[in-house]
């Protein structure tokens, strides 16, 4: 089991020397990774996550990291690839890419109202693009969504991670193409940590799907930290990684929680 921290990128969380200094400091009390939100629009001020974690990526050595989750269906696939690829060659191996459909308002606010559906359809493609990519592969592609003329990249190992609301059957789009799972719960205006027992459905649902049964399964659920005497449970559920999150703390009580380090 890895345990890590979950940052917004907004609002008292805006500052990118802020993140930048708590991911040290998350390193340096033996926390295994640090992930940012991914959104546009937001209480400001908004800290780009690829250029926040870039600097995350030059002031730490050991922990992982990424954005949790980039809305793949707002994105250029191959800028995308060229981001990650950047990011991974910097930090030396350590970025978990995070994909997702992202909130309708980072759509809507920009005149992009697409329908779910077609969002989906850009995201199934763009994750089949982004793996091609990474792969080194010269890429000729004419899809419903996005066209490639003979482009290749250098090869780089960068796993991915699918996520969307559970129990929606966004979680799993793609699912046989990704190295991970990061499910959500939403309860009301909140978010819910599953328990073991859901864990279990949860990743019995990816694999049904066409996901890997040693995948990464990460859990977050909105401030609540399971009591150490838990984890083995969640370990023989499949949970790999447990994300403990800044949405409703201060930045002071994000520092105590830091500065504790994980519950082993």
């Amino acid at each position: 089991m890895r345990f890590a921290i979950y940052v917004p990128c907004y609002g008292p969380y805006g500052d990118p020397a802020l993140l930048a200094e708590l991911a040290v400091a998350a390193e340096e009390s033996g926390w295994d990774g640090f992930f940012l939100w991914d959104h546009l629009v937001a209480a400001p001020p908004v800290a780009d996550p690829w250029v926040t974690l870039g600097a995350v990526a030059a002031r730490t050595s050991r922990i992982v990291f990424g954005p949790m989750i980039v809305p793949l269906p707002r994105r250029r696939p191959w800028k995308l690839a060229a981001e990650a690829g950047t990011l991974q060659r910097l930090s030396g191996g350590r970025l978990r890419l995070g994909l997702g459909m992202g909130v309708p308002r980072d759509y809507e606010r920009f005149g992009e109202a697409e329908p779910a559906a077609v969002r989906a359809g850009r995201f199934r493609e763009g994750v089949e693009l982004l793996e091609r990519f990474f792969a080194g592969e010269r890429v000729r592609h004419e899809g419903v969504h996005f066209q490639v003329s003979d482009v290749g990249f250098a090869p780089v190992r960068v796993p991915m991670w699918t996520s969307g609301l559970w129990p929606r059957k966004a979680p799993f789009l793609s699912a046989a193409r990704v190295d991970g799972l990061f499910p959500i719960i939403r309860d009301g205006d909140g978010f819910v940590l599953p328990t073991p027992e859901q864990a279990g459905r949860i990743k019995a649902d990816f694999v049904a799907s066409g996901g890997r049964a040693d995948a990464d399964l990460a859990l977050w659920g909105s401030g609540v930290q399971p009591a150490a005497a838990l984890v083995p449970a969640y370990a023989e559920a499949g949970v790999t990684w447990l994300l403990q999150d800044a949405w409703r703390r201060s930045v002071a009580e994000l520092r105590a929680v830091v500065a504790a380090g994980p519950p082993r």
